[in-house]
């Protein structure tokens, strides 16, 4: 399997107790006055604020919920409920996983049934690549438990759920064009911000950009929200933000799902500033404090945006990366633009490449009056942040 040992943020998890961690907040909090608890985290900030929030009688979503939706054989299950012709094939992973049956025909997907970022999620064509995905070392094993039992314990404490996350899942294989839905839920109420095309790199499945809107013909897009809203409310999911991935293939004119996030998406919260004028962490603070979010969409000053991803597929380390300077120059050139440098000069690439297969150095979203000024921006960022690596 992957070396665990350097799976990103180990340390931080293997030491990290979220039901401490929560009665602390909840016992400081309740003798000073907030108004909201919030948090965009992919691995456990947007659970852990929905439980410290209806522990201190704050606005929040409910944490069975978020549960719901992170748990992704559960909520696999839902999905099959609620939208069927849209949920692929998935089977229940076992690990150590010698000897289990696999309905599922190779090639097919497998990735934790609560995973991050990617990490140790990859497609398997072969039982040979099955079993060296998923046979981990006494240690490794060690480690995995430690990984995931934080979640464990909020499924524990906030759930009947009768399944932790101790588990892979099994998907069918999707092909066709990824996009991502964001939305809010208020009171009941759900609505959707717009469809985002996620485009991979070349024969992968890692993203190497985000347009916003999407490209897809109008009446697809109006199929694909109407999916996610009916999603959503089929979860149960009453309050909060959530995006959802989806796959269309066109060939077919199919839909599937790949999954339910209850959180937002920040890396996407400005791309709708740009092309509608209203940044998705200006929702995500009215649904903090208890207000209904408004959204127009079109009242931005741009026609559309991207968030860039620049990354690596090899290099075992970061030789140069771009001065504050250098960042500074290109956003006064490009107005509105925003660029994330990940790293410094001399880290070590091995920890991401063995969890992920590359790594991401940085993120440049900006936003233009047309597809072609926004390409160029993105041009000039690769030409103009000096980054290397050896």
């Amino acid at each position: 399997g992957d070396n665990l040992f350097r799976f990103p943020g180990m340390l931080k998890l293997l030491r990290f107790d979220p039901l401490d961690f929560i009665a602390q907040v909840v016992s400081r909090f309740r003798r000073e006055r907030i108004d909201g608890v919030l948090s965009t985290d992919e691995y456990l900030g947007a659970l852990i604020a929905a439980v410290v929030a209806r522990r201190l009688g704050l606005p929040g979503a409910d944490p069975e919920k978020i549960a719901l939706a992170q748990h992704k054989f559960l909520s696999r299950q839902h999905q099959k409920q609620i939208a069927p012709a849209a949920t692929p094939d998935f089977t229940l992973v076992p690990v150590p996983a010698r000897g289990a049956p696999l309905p599922l025909e190779f090639p097919f997907f497998l990735k934790p049934v609560k995973g991050t970022y990617s990490v140790l999620a990859a497609r398997v064509d072969s039982p040979r690549a099955f079993r060296d995905h998923v046979d981990f070392g006494p240690l490794e094993k060690f480690y995995l438990r430690r990984v995931i039992r934080p979640f464990n314990d909020l499924l524990e404490a906030c759930t009947d759920f009768d399944l932790d996350a101790s588990y892979f899942i099994g998907e069918e294989l999707l092909e066709g064009s990824q996009v991502t839905v964001d939305g809010f839920a208020f009171d009941g109420a759900v609505e959707t911000l717009g469809v985002v095309d996620s485009v991979m790199f070349p024969g992968t499945s890692t993203f190497e950009r985000f347009e916003y809107p999407s490209r897809l013909p109008p009446a697809v897009q109006a199929r694909i929200e109407e999916l996610a809203r009916r999603l959503v409310r089929g979860m149960g999911m009453r309050d909060g933000q959530f995006n959802v991935e989806l796959v269309y293939e066109p060939r077919r004119d199919e839909i599937k799902i790949v999954e339910i996030n209850p959180r937002m998406s920040y890396q996407f919260a400005d791309l709708y500033e740009k092309v509608d004028g209203r940044n998705s962490y200006d929702i995500l603070l009215d649904l903090t404090l208890g207000r209904r979010p408004w959204f127009r969409r079109g009242d931005g000053r741009c026609r559309c945006a991207a968030s860039f991803v620049l990354r690596t597929f090899q290099g075992a380390r970061v030789t140069k990366v771009p001065s504050r300077g250098q960042i500074e120059r290109f956003r006064q050139r490009h107005t509105g633009s925003r660029v994330k440098v990940y790293g410094w000069a001399g880290q070590s690439l091995q920890a991401e490449m063995k969890a992920v297969g590359s790594y991401r150095y940085a993120v440049v979203n900006a936003g233009a009056g047309t597809r072609s000024d926004l390409f160029a921006t993105y041009r000039q960022a690769v030409e103009h942040l000096a980054f290397a690596f050896a």
